[in-house]
């Protein structure tokens, strides 16, 4: 299961806020918060905590939406479960690349002056 530790910079005034509504959302686990005068920003330590890296990827979106977020920083991070379950077959990731092979011989037919470079054949 992949968890990442970050810190949340929140907007002074609405760091106390931000903290109470990081508390609501599910996978998020917080530790506290400090507002930190001299930077002029609220900190807060937080662990996302999920069953794929997909999920952690909507739980920071789901942060940075929350009304005061600056940034979310990642601190540390495991993937070695959800690696171990790739290895035996049991989770099956997403391709990032998946339009990548498509690309490449697109390019090979415009290079071979086999496509109008409109991704279509003469």
């Amino acid at each position: 299961m992949p968890i990442v530790s970050c810190v949340v910079t929140a907007e002074p005034e609405k760091g106390f806020q931000v903290e109470k509504e990081l508390f609501e959302i599910p996978g998020v686990e917080v530790y506290g918060g400090e507002l930190k005068e001299e930077d002029n920003a609220y900190y807060i330590i937080v662990v996302l905590d999920a069953e794929r890296y997909e999920e952690l990827e909507a739980l920071e979106r789901k942060i940075k939406s929350v009304d005061g977020v600056l940034q979310v920083a990642v601190v540390e991070a495991y993937f070695l479960d959800e690696f171990e379950k790739i290895e035996r077959g049991e989770i099956i990731p997403k391709n990032p690349f998946h339009g990548l092979k498509r690309a490449e011989k697109e390019a090979e037919r415009m290079w071979l002056g086999e496509d109008d470079g409109e991704g279509k054949e003469n």
